[in-house]
């Protein structure tokens, strides 16, 4: 047991900066991986030299070497190179931003006429301007009753929550990246889910909330049911209009990293599927949301 502790821990001494410098990287990290395995099997290591070695393999363990998917909605049409579907509710692409969803009170907020194309259709433009100058009359009439107040609530999509999805082929190893920004009042609420089917029966949900009551949490999906798999705060700065670099990772044995501006959020362990994940959903439901790019790397 002691010459398995001092073994395991000289591999971790010396594996980081062989592999930072490359240095056989594939057959070092397989080795590695072995070794820890084997560790836990045989419960020769104490838990925090376990976890040390686990989170060196998951540092450099890069499986992913090809582009998957990329959009930065330059071309300004979401439709079209790559296509999303839109599944319900309304995004738009605006140029210098990307694609912005946002609540209804704010949609049509600093818009300048003219410099995005209009991926709704003018028709959708005038219903949800009527509705707006509608609202607006109907509430001066009544004053502001308890029954009229603008609530969070109430803000949050009186038409319900905006969904795109796009077709995007990720291996079951993956690393899925996004420039994104959000609002800290309202809340923005969204989701980036990697799915099985079409039908979102089998897969994982990564689901993101701002505010004073933020958090991100990692839910699976299976035969149609959630489970949360980890739920932290979300302490970071991430609300605050400007643009943040998203990373949500997987390797083949199961390990998930999700990070903000490269700072580490949560890492967990969790072998639910083996198989890959076709499909991707983006869902806002409330506060104002940019995304800027989004890219998914895999084998």
């Amino acid at each position: 047991m002691r010459a398995s502790l001092l073994v395991i821990l000289f591999v971790w001494l010396l594996a980081g900066p062989a592999l930072a410098a490359g240095q056989h990287e594939k057959p070092l990290l397989e080795e590695l991986r072995a070794l820890a395995e084997k560790a836990r099997r045989q419960q020769a290591a104490d838990r925090w030299l376990q976890r040390a070695l686990d989170d060196l393999v998951a540092r450099y363990d890069r499986p992913w070497q090809r582009t998957l998917f990329f959009d930065d909605f330059r071309d300004g049409d979401f439709s079209r190179n790559p296509s999303w579907e839109l599944l319900e509710g309304h995004f738009e692409v605006r140029r210098n931003r990307g694609l912005v969803a946002a609540d209804d009170s704010t949609l049509w907020r600093d818009k300048p006429q003219g410099s995005d194309r209009d991926t709704g259709g003018d028709a959708r433009r005038k219903e949800d301007l009527g509705t707006a100058l509608v609202g607006a009359l109907l509430q001066q009439a009544l004053g502001p009753g308890p029954e009229n107040k603008d609530t969070e609530s109430a803000r949050a999509h009186r038409h319900g929550p905006d969904r795109l999805r796009a077709r995007v082929n990720a291996s079951n190893a993956f690393a899925l990246s996004a420039t994104l920004g959000a609002s800290e009042e309202p809340p923005t609420r969204l989701e980036l889910a990697l799915l099985q089917s079409p039908k979102a029966r089998y897969g994982y949900r990564l689901r993101l909330q701002t505010g004073p009551r933020g958090f991100v949490e990692l839910e699976r999906i299976r035969n149609g049911r959630g489970a949360i798999v980890e739920n932290v705060p979300l302490k970071q700065a991430f609300g605050d209009g400007r643009l943040h670099d998203l990373a949500w990772q997987q390797t083949s044995d199961g390990t998930v990293k999700v990070m903000l501006d490269e700072q580490p959020l949560f890492q967990v362990r969790d072998r639910a599927f083996r198989d890959g994940y076709p499909w991707l959903e983006l869902r806002h439901d409330s506060g104002d949301l940019t995304l800027r790019a989004l890219r998914i790397e895999g084998t």
